[in-house]
């Protein structure tokens, strides 16, 4: 009994030998470690104030209930009429789309018959077209709506037709200035046509008692302006209707003596 007690004692001196730690040495679980807060901001705390609020009552005068803050009567109208013109401009670009395009070459080429002749019936009517061919019964007239065989029995006149054009006459007799080595004619032309006459010229031959021609000459009339258009400007044209001045300085020699003239007028059709 007394070596067992011994043996314990023995074994507790030798564990408290072991452990040599200090209660000094022990850290404490709950320490509290210090940390810099040198460096954290510090929260502003200053109240900024709520703007005051806006009275209503003073816009309330200025808008009144139901009505727009802009005015779209006049936006909407504009807007109409710009819409009804673009309507417009649609169906017009439509309908030349919807047109065929013909060739102005193979207009050309489609023959119209010339309406010379003007026949007229029993029954009243009036044809005008072309006598191409007719025998002892019938005519054959080419018209505009193809051709027709007319009996001659229905048959009350046939007259020649003349297209319109111009026709510029005499406006009585000229006056002749005469003088030993030259003559001057002033006259006035019109032009009794239904189309305008364009560079309207005169002339005039002086014959001997022999009707041998002693000499001859030309003038353009003192006509309109016109502008055509290839570009050229001409002064020499007569309207329906109106009347231009001429004048002609013809030389001649000694002999022989002038006994009597003659007076032509020329004119062409231009576009």
């Amino acid at each position: 009994m007394y070596h067992r007690v011994i043996v314990t004692i023995l074994l507790i001196q030798f564990g408290l030998a072991q452990d040599t730690t200090t209660a000094d040495q022990i850290e404490d679980p709950f320490e509290i470690v210090e940390e810099d807060t040198a460096t954290f901001n510090i929260l502003d705390t200053t109240l900024i104030p709520i703007p005051e609020l806006r009275d209503d009552r003073d816009t309330l005068a200025l808008l009144p209930p139901g009505k727009p803050f802009f005015n779209y009567d006049s936006d909407i109208k504009q807007l109409q009429n710009q819409i009804d013109s673009l309507r417009a401009i649609v169906k017009v670009i439509e309908k030349y789309q919807s047109m065929p395009t013909v060739d102005e070459d193979i207009i050309n080429l489609i023959k119209v018959p010339d309406l010379r002749h003007r026949i007229e019936l029993t029954n009243g009517t009036v044809i005008l077209g072309e006598i191409i061919d007719e025998n002892a019964d019938e005519l054959f007239i080419q018209t505009t709506l193809g051709r027709l065989v007319i009996t001659k029995d229905k048959v009350i006149s046939v007259q020649q037709e003349r297209p319109p054009g111009p026709k510029v006459e005499m406006v009585g007799d000229p006056f002749v200035n005469v003088f030993p080595n030259r003559e001057e004619i002033i006259g006035t032309v019109i032009n009794n046509g239904e189309i305008r006459a364009d560079f309207v010229r005169t002339e005039a031959k002086l014959w001997s008692p022999t009707t041998q021609l002693v000499a001859k000459d030309s003038a353009f009339v003192n006509g309109a302006m016109i502008t055509y258009k290839s570009g050229v400007i001409s002064d020499t044209s007569i309207d329906p209707g109106q009347t231009a001045n001429f004048k002609i300085v013809i030389e001649k020699p000694l002999a022989p003596e002038v006994e009597y003239r003659t007076y032509a007028i020329r004119w062409v059709r231009t576009n």
